[in-house]
């Protein structure tokens, strides 16, 4: 059993290292070719030309220890049993890195990213990467087509809620990094060694970029690293483990994405029933970037952005710590019970108080 964790070590370990020095280089490169983002009073706080592309950084970190993990038995002998879903991974991954460069340096319109998206998460699904059956009552129903179109949908959706988080300075990263922990552990108890392999890649270049992204930030992660790492985050909450039957074995992994997934549903919800308008410009509306995510509700609040961070990462590790929980029979209720308690926390963090600057969280922010 030691045998097969001490490559996992190593990966963590030798992804945190790729990470932080390929951080190190993309930030000087960014900033002598000028790919920077300004700084702009009216819609972002950093104050100094700030390097983006920083989601290569972190894409190479994660990729590139993979590779060399290829040269020990146990990790070959574990990714061999998965290689359709290493290959999903790999195509859906590239077409999702292009549509975060693109975006960076160039920009996207909604309608051109949702399409690359939802192209990148059929990719997935075709790959197995889908919910396909259901139990309710002891009875196991086959979802099919529906199935198909519920996991479109929901990698697309985390994709996205993932991009949202990543509003101020390091949230996206400690944010992820927590959720990719619980998947981690979520892992090694249903000895889903596929998953734990991603994850601990995932996790350690997060780690080794995060020196480099926490306030103030000496670069940023861009549209490239927050759709990269929720493409990563989307697929192993849905990957089925060898032997697991149901849909349920979600469960879990999706408590672990509650946060960013239920502020963007909040979010969604209140910019469509704004301004009385035409369904089209509710639609529009509902894609169209704002201030009401609960990361700039607490900024405007307390007027910190640590304090910020520190109350959206203590709710997302009580939801990490219930996905734990809920995938072990004895202590399944208590997650579920948890995980209560992290939802009215985020609810109570979201509503409770006065804000300071009320009318900026309506204004409108570029995509």
């Amino acid at each position: 059993m030691l045998a097969q964790y001490v490559p996992l070590t190593l990966l963590l370990i030798t992804s945190a290292l790729t990470s932080f020095v390929a951080t190190a280089v993309v930030r000087k490169t960014a900033s002598h070719i000028g790919l920077v983002d300004l700084p702009d009073d009216d819609r972002k706080r950093h104050e100094v030309a700030t390097p983006r592309l920083g989601g290569l950084a972190i894409i190479f970190g994660f990729g590139f220890p993979l590779l060399l993990l290829a040269a020990n038995p146990h990790a070959v002998n574990l990714v061999t049993k998965n290689l359709t879903y290493l290959f999903g991974l790999l195509a859906s991954g590239s077409l999702i890195v292009g549509l975060g460069v693109y975006d960076d340096l160039i920009g996207a319109n909604a309608p051109k990213k949702f399409a690359i998206q939802g192209v990148a998460a059929l990719i997935l699904v075709a790959y197995g990467f889908r919910f396909t059956e259901i139990s309710i009552a002891g009875l196991s129903f086959k979802l099919g087509v529906l199935g198909w179109l519920a996991s479109i949908l929901w990698i697309v959706f985390i994709i996205n809620a993932i991009n949202f988080i990543d509003g101020i300075d390091s949230l996206a990263t400690v944010v992820s990094i927590t959720i990719a922990a619980a998947f981690t552990v979520i892992g090694i108890l249903r000895y889903d060694y596929f998953s734990l392999i991603i994850m601990v890649a995932l996790m350690g270049s997060l780690i080794g970029f995060y020196p480099w992204n926490k306030p103030p930030a000496k670069i940023f992660m861009g549209d490239t690293g927050s759709m990269f790492i929720g493409l990563l985050l989307a697929a192993g909450s849905i990957v089925k483990p060898s032997k697991s039957p149901t849909l349920l074995i979600v469960v879990g992994p999706m408590i672990a994405l509650a946060l960013p997934v239920i502020d963007t549903l909040i979010v969604m919800k209140q910019r469509f029933g704004g301004e009385r308008t035409s369904l089209a410009s509710r639609l529009t509306r509902v894609v169209s970037a704002d201030r009401r995510h609960i990361h700039h509700i607490l900024v405007a609040r307390y007027g910190s952005t640590a304090k910020t961070i520190i109350f959206i990462w203590l709710i997302t590790l009580l939801f990490a710590v219930s996905a734990v929980l809920t995938v072990v029979q004895s202590t399944k209720n208590i997650g579920y019970v948890s995980g209560c308690i992290a939802l009215l926390a985020m609810i109570v963090l979201r509503y409770w108080g006065n804000v300071r600057h009320h009318r900026d969280l309506q204004l409108p922010l570029d995509s």
